[in-house]
């Protein structure tokens, strides 16, 4: 501990770091929790510092960002906080235009077609130094934060942003891109290549820049290689079964997840009721309380904070016991 209060990398020392306890295995007093896509348009103010901007304008404003990172915190008290971006901003970098279609999200004029499209796309050794908006960010909420909480950073896996960019946009069956796999094995592999590229500078940047976790998302069909892959944090969304999910890692992961996100429809007596069942399935240790999946923007602020407490106050009694 520095004699200024700053930490051993000149930022805010931390004073919660119970997410970061959990996330390793140490015991904690509670259980941690925040909530994929926190910072959203369910917020009245996230809606009001939006309103004005193109989406992808905000994402390279490092001043929006940390303020619309560090909204939910100042109405519940989240464990951790997730920057504010968009996993699109590495196509964008490559050379790609993305647009927000208000209603029908991001759209790709010109997707990846043929496989001489790949010729379009830029170095991927300039992508870290393309966004460097979102290290600023990082580093600028980091210091906001003033040691609050810990600050998640996030990217898009390259099989998912390879989607994005063969499609067009989002995809429930992924047909398209599905396509380039079997019928353009070597292009698809180039592309995934270019994207592994990118991404890793990107994500060892944002680590450096003040972000401190990474998750695996999604990846409930390969739960046991995942728990082997080194990493300290597996996600599960909801439909995975806590006790199974854990008999699959063993002891040595820690799990995050995994209440179904529409749950928050709910009372918010019942939504105790479902925290309280999540906790005792998951068990006190090794464990992050979370969604199974992001809010949806017609949420209720106030069932968040329900969700919020609920694990709070479950995990402190599950203790006790």
């Amino acid at each position: 501990m520095e004699a200024n209060g700053l930490g051993p990398q000149g930022f805010p020392e931390l004073k919660n770091d119970t997410f970061l306890r959990a996330a390793w295995g140490e015991e904690t007093d509670y259980t941690p929790v925040w909530c994929m896509r926190q910072a959203g348009r369910y917020l009245p103010e996230f809606r009001e510092t939006r309103a004005a901007q193109d989406f992808f304008s905000t994402c390279r404003s490092p001043e929006a960002c940390c303020e619309l990172t560090l909204q939910p915190l100042r109405r519940f008290p989240l464990d951790a906080a997730i920057i504010f971006s968009d996993i699109l901003v590495v196509p964008q970098a490559l050379g790609m235009e993305v647009t927000m279609v208000p209603g029908k999200g991001p759209s790709f004029p010109e997707p990846l077609r043929e496989e001489q499209d790949l010729e379009r796309l830029r170095d991927p050794a300039v992508v870290a130094s393309e966004l460097g908006y979102v290290f600023q960010a990082i580093t600028l909420t980091r210091q906001r934060l003033a040691g609050r909480v810990p600050l998640i950073g996030f990217a898009g896996a390259p099989w998912t942003l390879m989607t994005y960019m063969v499609e067009g946009g989002g995809s429930s069956t992924m047909a398209q891109a599905k396509r380039w796999l079997y019928q353009r094995p070597q292009a698809s592999h180039q592309l995934l290549r270019i994207l592994t590229d990118a991404l890793v500078p990107y994500l060892v940047g944002q680590v450096v820049a003040g972000a401190q976790i990474i998750f695996a998302k999604d990846g409930h069909f390969a739960l046991e290689e995942l728990s082997q892959a080194g990493y300290e944090v597996v996600g599960l969304d909801w439909t995975v079964a806590p006790k199974k999910a854990r008999e699959c890692v063993g002891k040595t992961v820690t799990l995050q997840g995994n209440l179904d996100p529409c749950a928050l429809y709910a009372s918010e007596e019942e939504i105790g009721q479902l925290v309280k069942q999540m906790l005792d399935d998951f068990g006190p240790q090794r464990y992050i309380a979370n969604l199974g999946h992001g809010l949806y923007p017609d949420m209720d602020p106030e069932h968040v904070g329900a969700f919020v407490d609920a694990v709070h106050k479950h995990s402190r009694l599950l203790r006790q016991n």
